[in-house]
């Protein structure tokens, strides 16, 4: 079957490649080290300056020729998934999940473990349905229940692969184009996608068209803390920020779309006007001027876009932490739609990102006043 192929705009396939090229680098909660040597080495002579922080972030920036505010942009690179806990004597991996990584997807899939001594090939086991009851049958099998065989006969066999604990364990999964080429399926597209557009975002802009300094901070543990990034704000010290990352959507059966998320791919990245973890007691809305300029953004690129506030609800990003950093800083965050959060087939539109990347570098341009009073 012939896919229908939707290409001939250069950002998107600027986007495209880079997603791609991101998604293939496995960098869990903690362990985003070969995410950022990719960074680094792709911002390199498109940067005033970067800086490996000694925790692992990376921040590289760009000063302007005009007077301004200091301003940060960030993405984080981790991605959720599964780390080995133990191994039996038999060589089996158990293993523990790493940030909310899906257990629905676990029985029968092919992973990678990432050990010392490079990428070993897996398999998530699961029970043969010919020794199931009904009823076990009916139940989801949990990482409690889970191991991955990699097909040796002893631990020792194991770790002289270079595997032991805390070895990262990822689905294998790599990015894929649907048929409709506009759209990509994988796994850490949240949040590589916005790694992705930050990374052009920064190779594009010059500094005439910068007021003060901007500070592009790719982050690290977002999937497991949601407050590692406020030791750049720490740092840094900005005046107000932009949070580039992924949000849920609804457009699919498994959601009540007008009652509970009205979000959609392919109607443009959304401006998050509140965030929610209700049940960690985490909330933040976004600064009235950001969304204001960042919906005057939007009408300036002549791209569409998409709005929420999140309630009561369980999402957040990483500017939800970083109101209380630093001196108190102003943030806004922008999300790229994408559904089947935190599985290995999580779905993106491309021009969502396109759209993103067009807000974003006109946002960046702005000299903002955040006076309310």
């Amino acid at each position: 079957m012939n896919k229908l192929r939707i290409r001939g705009d250069k950002v998107k396939e600027a986007i495209r490649k880079r997603l791609k090229e991101l998604t293939s680098i496995i960098g869990l909660s903690g362990y985003e080290w070969d995410v950022a040597r990719y960074v680094k080495k792709e911002l390199e002579g498109y940067a005033d300056s970067i800086e490996v922080m000694k925790n692992g972030m990376l921040v590289a920036a760009k000063k302007g020729k005009k007077p301004g505010p200091r301003v940060m942009i960030s993405a984080h690179m981790d991605e959720v998934g599964y780390a080995v806990k133990t191994i039996s004597p038999d060589g089996f991996l158990y293993f523990s999940k790493v940030g909310l990584a899906s257990e629905a997807c676990l029985p029968g899939r092919r992973v990678l473990v990432k050990g010392d001594k490079g990428i070993v090939p897996g398999i998530i086991g699961t029970r043969s349905a010919h020794l199931l009851t009904p009823e076990e049958m009916a139940r989801p099998q949990t990482v409690k229940q889970s191991y991955v065989d990699i097909c040796v006969s002893s631990r020792e066999e194991a770790e002289a692969l270079g595997i032991r604990t805390g070895s990262q364990i990822i689905p294998d999964s790599p990015c894929v184009e649907m048929l409709n080429t506009d759209y990509l399926s994988g796994r850490a597209i949240d949040d590589r996608v916005g790694c992705a557009i930050l990374i052009e975002a920064m190779k594009n802009l010059k500094a005439e068209d910068i007021h003060g300094e901007v500070f592009a901070v790719f982050g690290i543990l977002e999937e497991s803390t949601v407050s590692a990034v406020s030791s750049a704000v720490n740092y840094l010290n900005p005046d107000y920020g932009l949070f580039i990352d992924t949000v849920p959507a609804g457009d699919v059966p498994d959601s009540d779309y007008l009652k509970e998320l009205p979000v959609g791919l392919g109607k443009g990245p959304v401006i998050i006007i509140s965030q929610a973890y209700a049940g960690a007691m985490i909330y933040a809305a976004s600064h009235p001027k950001l969304v204001e300029a960042l919906r005057d953004s939007a009408s300036s690129a002549g791209v569409k876009h998409q709005e929420f506030a999140f309630i009561n609800a369980a999402y957040v990003t990483d500017g939800a932490r970083c109101i209380y950093a630093g001196n108190g800083m102003a943030v806004v965050s922008l999300a790229i739609p994408r559904r089947y959060s935190h599985s290995p087939v999580e779905v993106c539109n491309l021009n969502d990102a396109v759209a993103a990347l067009k807000i974003t570098e006109d946002f960046l341009k702005k000299n903002i006043d955040l006076t309310m009073i």
